[in-house]
């Protein structure tokens, strides 16, 4: 089988997998709104339930994701297998190390924890003094409850990175349906309990003990199904062991340094944009904001993740060997990959932005403009512009270039952390553009660094297939924006009807645009 049959196999593989955690995912969002809709409680949930994830990240996420693949994959070609997995156990067992730790001091400071992403919020009276104070002693009950994600997140991580060195990449991206769907469980269970919950009648419940205890036992049972994979993968010479002059414990702390301030500069933004979100008030707008991101990260899951994770091996080994052309050939091949699906999914989202939030979200109701519609349209202009940015980021990755990592990261979140003061003080739409033209402005800047390094993707920003796609898309929008205005339903059937008017047409008209233009170009080739 060739190279490019068995990456595509393997993109397709990881494709099917994601897409199923993605839709499952979809589906535990829409069941959360449903079950709490844009409250209080909503972003009490939904602030607990982010943080864990962001402390992951800041402790040792970022540094393995950024590092274990290309180092165990070096050490594997300069070692060979006996000796290099002397080195994978002290990395992992380090790992084990640093996530109990994390989790354990978590737990214990997450009062101070919560108050410092709620301090922005403005009360006025005692009475919202007070609701303040409840909504921040049921978040620091969810957090407590949450924490032990920090370590299921790590051994997943760890997990995940072993099984695509062995060319195993699908458990990996299905193992996530199984956490989602014991959430979604557990939230119509509370639903069936409490139909109408808010701060008051679940502050200091069973319901709520149960509900955070649920919810992470769903991440525990997606590592567990990932248990009979890594004992078929050859990995039993992993071990309990610790070495700090282990090379490649060193290299990783070298390279993790960089990645740890990359890490940091990206949880920094984060809390900026949380914080500003919490403070601006209305109906749940940290729910709107997670939302809208889930949403939007629906066509980067599926495409740009599945295919960054067959190619990140390869990426490792031609950066070993130095080969830059092949390193150059095969990023260019990604981004090309994803970018002919990013385009029209970002035109469609943008257009069609409120109405899938109405539908979905908000009981078959679009009859006014919807907070996390307005997230989701503008993060979704923002779209190529992060996956583009992401792709530069992996690339140097492989080329162990963490140092300019770091600066683009730094360049990036400084933007949003600027543009989130100037533009969105006391706005979530001029919160969340600032963080599409962050990503869109350093995406610039990634690529003329990733050129100096000697790896040229740019011409493939502007490359045949991307074109025919980005005209298409066009095409499709000035369709898909017809067909929606020209209708008035706003609620119900009708609101189904006409998303689905358009959404077809638009379709139809990027589907004939493709095929009139390879036919056109197949034309013109037979010709020459």
């Amino acid at each position: 089988m060739s190279r490019g049959a068995t990456h595509g196999g393997r993109v397709l593989s990881m494709a099917g997998g994601t897409a199923a955690s993605r839709l499952s995912g979809l589906l535990r969002v829409l069941v959360l709104a449903w079950v709490l809709g844009f409250t209080p409680l909503a972003d009490a949930f939904n602030l607990a339930n982010t943080i864990p994830n962001m402390l992951f990240d800041l402790v040792i996420g970022g540094v393995l994701s950024a590092t274990f693949i290309p180092v165990v994959v070096e050490r594997l070609a300069l070692d060979g297998e006996r000796r290099a997995w002397r080195s994978i156990s002290t990395v992992v067992t380090a790992g084990f190390v640093v996530m109990v730790v994390a989790s354990v001091v978590a737990w214990i400071l997450a009062p101070l924890i919560i108050d410092g992403f709620t301090f922005l919020q403005r009360t006025s009276n005692s009475s919202q003094v007070q609701a303040l104070h409840a909504q921040r002693r049921v978040a620091t009950e969810f957090l407590r409850w949450f924490v032990p994600q920090i370590f299921f997140y790590g051994v997943i991580g760890i997990a995940t990175a072993l099984l695509n060195v062995r060319g195993k990449f699908a458990i990996g991206s299905w193992a996530p349906v199984a956490n989602n769907i014991i959430c979604i469980a557990v939230l119509v269970w509370f639903h069936l309990v409490d139909p109408t919950p808010s701060i008051t009648s679940i502050s200091g419940s069973r319901d709520l003990w149960l509900l955070g205890l649920g919810t992470t036992f769903g991440v525990a049972v997606q590592f567990l199904v990932m248990w009979p994979s890594l004992m078929k993968s050859d990995l039993g010479r992993l071990r309990f062991r610790f070495d700090v002059h282990d090379p490649a414990l060193r290299t990783i702390g070298r390279l993790g340094s960089w990645t740890l301030m990359v890490v940091i500069a990206n949880q920094a933004s984060l809390y900026v944009l949380l914080a500003f979100a919490f403070g601006t008030g209305g109906s749940g707008p940290v729910s709107a904001y997670t939302y809208g991101w889930s949403f939007m990260q629906m066509p980067y899951a599926v495409v740009v993740v599945s295919v960054l994770g067959v190619l990140t091996p390869q990426l490792a080994e031609f950066a070993t060997r130095r080969d830059l052309l092949s390193l150059s050939e095969r990023l260019s091949f990604g981004l090309r990959q994803s970018l002919v699906i990013i385009i029209p999914s970002t035109v469609a989202m943008m257009i069609l932005a409120q109405p899938l939030v109405g539908i979905l979200l908000n009981h078959l109701n679009s009859s006014t403009q919807l907070p996390a519609g307005t997230v989701l349209a503008i993060l979704a202009a923002g779209l190529p512009g992060f996956t583009l940015f992401q792709l530069c980021v992996r690339g140097l990755q492989a080329m162990q270039r963490a140092a300019d990592v770091f600066a683009l990261y730094a360049l990036q979140n400084a933007l949003t952390i600027a543009l989130c003061v100037l533009l969105g003080r006391h706005s979530l739409a001029g919160l969340t553009a600032s963080v599409s033209i962050a990503y869109t402005g350093a995406a610039v800047v990634a690529l003329g660094v990733l050129s100096l390094r000697g790896v040229s993707i740019i011409s493939t920003v502007w490359s045949v297939h991307v074109r025919r796609s980005m005209y298409a898309s066009l095409a499709m929008g000035v369709v898909m924006a017809a067909a929606w205005s020209t209708p008035t339903w706003t609620r119900g059937a009708g609101l189904v009807a006409r998303g689905m008017l358009a959404a077809t047409l638009g379709a139809f008209t990027y589907i004939l645009f493709v095929l009139v233009a390879q036919r056109s170009t197949a034309h013109d080739r037979r010709k020459v």
